[in-house]
């Protein structure tokens, strides 16, 4: 890695001189609710952590989820000033594209609970070494998984068509992380063994081997097939429900009269179950559809380029299944889809979530996302009278 070597300057958004004399317009209040910050996302964070004219954010935030440039070879409009270079004297892209996410990165982490994690969206581009970067700021134990979404016919070049865009995912302490599980519905059953009057069924596991088995856990203890045998192992839920199982003719214990297999649950199609979510998203909507939502929803076709699917951010905030009043960070809030989604998301399953948004204000993103915030808190005040008054706050220096 190259060696990389910082000069800051009075204008500079990290030189102390810009940190100590800005402040937040109006002052950020301790019970807010929904915050869009405009101004550049480091000094932000710096000053969510210090707790200047605001509250102290430190280990307050549940989930953090950014979509932070790409390394396209473009110049940054935020106003880090480095240097960056080999032995040579050459300046790397590679090495002033780490040094812009490191510092941003090393200043969020500690807003993060130690229950919380982190989604990073990126492409190929800087994928790897962004992966070595998260590595070392939040240490390569609390890796999660690379979440692929698969959005679209992809992109190509001669060689290949690149199907997926990455999300990395890291936990503040991995130990600490609750199981990320999604919700499945069942439709695939094609069979009925025993003619059971609610339909196909397939059966699932709900015991480990006797091998496997822990004689000191608590759902350790023994059943009773409707032929007399008696299984004792570790089953994967707790006697009371088994009975209720058992009595609802829910357990398939093989074929009469024998009735001498594993028992095994039965799932009906139709039937929702938690499973441990898989890295594979598929397409939750397509880029073309995220674009057209977008368009419709400021009437004004193509106002930003590539927006992420609502209904993504969706599904990475469910999978984690932190509480529903988590507090969700995005500082790199482009056309605001993060705020659409825990709205969207509290709509629906009746959630306090809050969401602070940080957007630079460069080219009309600012606007932009200010104007999808406010037509966002209408159409959900409309639909699902929910009051959502988020507030407008800018970093001034």
């Amino acid at each position: 890695m190259l060696n990389l070597t910082w000069t800051d300057y009075p204008e500079s958004a990290d030189s102390p001189d810009f940190l100590a004399n800005s402040k937040f317009e109006p002052r950020l209040p301790a019970d807010f609710g929904h915050v869009l910050i405009k101004g550049d996302n480091y000094p932000v964070l710096k000053k969510l952590t210090d707790g200047v004219d605001c509250p102290n954010l430190t280990s307050s935030v549940d989930i953090i989820y950014i979509d932070p440039p790409y390394n396209t070879g473009n110049d940054f409009t935020y106003k880090d000033n480095f240097t960056a270079r080999d032995a040579n004297g050459t300046t790397d892209r590679h090495s002033q594209w780490l040094s812009f996410m490191q510092r941003r990165l090393l200043a969020a982490r500690p807003l993060l609970k130690e229950t919380g994690c982190i989604f990073i969206a990126i492409d190929q581009s800087e994928l790897y070494t962004l992966k070595l970067l998260c590595d070392q700021i939040f240490g390569e134990e609390n890796f999660v998984n690379d979440f692929m979404w698969l959005h679209g016919k992809g992109k190509k070049d001669t060689w290949s068509r690149t199907l997926q865009q990455h999300t990395l995912c890291y936990a503040r302490d991995k130990k600490k992380l609750p199981a990320f599980r999604e919700i499945q519905s069942t439709d695939w059953a094609t069979t009925n063994a025993d003619n059971d009057p609610r339909g196909n069924w397939f059966s699932g596991s709900i015991s480990f081997t006797e091998k496997r088995s822990n004689p000191e856990h608590k759902n350790y203890y023994s059943v009773v097939s409707p032929s007399g045998k008696v299984w004792t192992r570790q089953w994967q839920t707790d006697e009371e429900h088994m009975k209720e199982l058992i009595s609802d003719n829910r357990i398939f214990w093989g074929s009469a009269p024998a009735y001498d297999k594993v028992p095994r649950v039965k799932i009906f199609n139709g039937a929702e179950s938690e499973v441990i979510p898989r890295n594979i998203i598929e397409p939750k909507e397509t880029t073309r559809a995220a674009q057209h939502h977008l368009d419709e929803l400021l009437g004004e076709p193509g106002a930003f380029d590539n927006p992420k699917p609502v209904s993504l951010i969706e599904h990475l905030i469910e999978i984690t299944r932190q509480p529903k009043d988590a507090l969700i960070l995005d500082f790199f809030a482009g056309s605001g889809t993060t705020f659409e989604a825990v709205c969207a998301l509290n709509a629906r399953d009746k959630g306090k979530r809050r969401s602070i948004l940080i957007q630079k204000d460069e080219n009309g993103i600012f606007e932009l996302c200010k104007k999808r915030c406010q037509k966002v808190s209408q159409l959900f005040e409309e639909s699902a009278a929910l009051k959502i008054e988020p507030l407008f706050i800018s970093l001034s220096h």
